[in-house]
Parts: structure tokens; sequence; C-alpha cells
């Protein structure tokens, strides 16, 4: 990957930083209908340009 593109899909410690969430309320938030994440047996993977709209449409509705 060259330094100027940017990267689409990043893992949850990543996902853990920009919202400032601990990784256990994370991986709750991976596994709500509708986040925007890749989930396969080994590996999550987030929708890094999904993550603020989610985030705006779903803010508050978490417990």
């Amino acid at each position: 990957m060259k330094d100027n593109e940017e990267v689409l899909l990043i893992k949850v410690e990543e996902a853990c930083k920009i919202m400032n969430l601990g990784r256990n309320t994370m991986l709750k938030l991976v596994r709500t209908k509708g986040f925007p994440a890749i989930i396969s047996s080994h590996k999550i993977l987030i929708d890094k340009q999904q993550l603020p709209n989610w985030i705006s449409k779903n803010y508050g509705k978490f417990k």
C-alpha cells in the first residue's frame, strides 16, 4: 500500500482508540445489528469510513 492511500478497514484496537472505548465495549458494539464490521471466525474488521455515520445515527441507543 502506498503512503497516501487511506486504510478502509481497521482492527478492533484501532477503533477503540478512535472512539475512546475499551475493548470489551467495542466487542459488544461490533455484534450490534447494523454495526459496520466484517466478522470472520478469526478476525474482526471495522469500516473506518462508516464508523462516524453509525455513531451519529445510534448515539444514545446503546446500553
